[in-house]
């Protein structure tokens, strides 16, 4: 699955499939009043057009479909061919670090053609953070690797949807199937996809490429389809709505025009959005918690570094200028005084200063002199 620096989706792959299915209202049972619009959209707009149904039974003019919903928590629900294979739901990535499978878990799923030459699906949802905020943010102390995670976040520099296809989708969700693909064409903007980015999203870029490569010695043609956003200052950025379709070069005519109608029906629960809204508030505010929390530890991790230096300042100040810092342990009063081993006072204002350690020890013997501590300023 997936893993710092290199996973493959497990939603894609397999070699090629038998077409013929038509757009009809057979095989479809309905069983929430929320599944009625799509009732009315097959009753009457099937108008696709195909040679045999899945049994091998000539029915012109229909093509049989089938209500697919996410069988882990009902979040989503779309039309696919009947006979199709479907894999995968509302469910995590797949990577531990990802943050957006914490609460929600995330959309990933693929559907097969019988023979799997043909495949469309939907990617999972990442959060992306570009490195150069942390070499701003740190003074070029931290510079994390492009491809590596850093605080549940993917470390790559924002991109445009062409190269998220190249070195994201292509190289990282499924390098295995889509390793050796290659753009074909420019990116094309769908401005209704742009609906999918939250309304704080900053820079908004929504649409598709199209791909090409080889299977099995075969041409194979492709889309993907993806919204990518920036939040904040442009550093945070993420994707949403990635999804792609698969068919062979010979058909993809026929059988594009199938699964583009499969993906349009994709829907989420009314339901479990509400559910998943509550949860990404409470979610939220344990954020707010965890960076104040954070925030307050970087304020004394600062404070405390700033004193090391300063302390390391001072301590070279005292080998420069010959002299050392003392402190009365029974009134806590501090001195400086010439660098010497051993320091004393009678409390009366009085000192006294040696390097002989036999001196040292009788001074105190029958008198008022009491030994001063030393201040380390390094030892802290």
């Amino acid at each position: 699955m997936a893993s710092q620096g290199g996973w493959s989706l497990p939603y894609w792959g397999g070699p090629s499939w038998t077409p013929g299915f038509l757009l009809g209202c057979g095989g479809i049972v309905f069983k929430h009043r929320l599944f009625i619009f799509l009732a009315v959209v097959l009753c009457m707009g099937a108008t696709v057009h195909a040679n045999a149904a899945p049994g091998g039974k000539a029915e012109a003019g229909v093509t049989r479909m089938r209500l697919f919903v996410d069988p882990y928590q009902a979040a989503f629900y779309l039309l696919v061919p009947q006979g199709w294979r479907m894999e995968g739901g509302m469910r995590p990535s797949g990577v531990d670090w990802n943050k957006l499978d914490l609460v929600e878990s995330n959309i990933g799923f693929r559907a097969t053609s019988p023979d799997g030459g043909s495949r469309f699906g939907w990617f999972p949802r990442f959060y992306f953070i570009d490195p150069a905020s942390y070499v701003r943010s740190s003074g070029g102390m931290l510079n994390p690797p492009v491809g590596g995670v850093m605080d549940g976040a993917w470390v790559y520099p924002p991109m445009g949807v062409e190269d998220f296809a190249r070195h994201i989708v292509f190289r990282q969700f499924a390098p295995r199937e889509l390793g050796q693909a290659r753009l074909v064409g420019r990116f094309v903007e769908v401005p209704e996809l742009r609906k999918l980015a939250p309304q704080v999203a900053r820079q908004v870029q929504a649409g598709y490429v199209d791909f090409a490569f080889e299977e099995g010695g075969r041409p194979v043609r492709g889309r993907l389809y993806t919204t990518l956003f920036t939040l904040g200052d442009g550093s945070l950025w993420s994707n949403i709505g990635t999804a792609a379709w698969i068919a062979p070069a010979a058909r993809v005519k026929e059988d594009s025009r199938l699964m583009e109608y499969a993906m349009r029906t994709f829907r989420l629960n009314p339901e479990w959005v509400k559910q998943a809204t509550a949860a990404e508030i409470r979610r939220g505010e344990q954020m707010v918690r965890q960076t104040r929390e954070m925030n307050e530890a970087d304020r004394r991790w600062q404070a405390e570094r700033l004193a090391r230096s300063s302390d390391s300042q001072t301590e070279f100040y005292k080998v420069l200028t010959g002299q050392i810092e003392t402190r009365d342990p029974e009134t806590g009063k501090e001195t400086w005084l010439p660098a010497y081993r051993h320091a004393f006072t009678d409390g009366r204002g009085n000192y006294a200063v040696t390097d002989n350690d036999a001196a040292a020890s009788t001074l105190t013997q029958g008198t008022d002199w009491r030994p001063l501590e030393i201040i380390n300023r390094n030892a802290r």
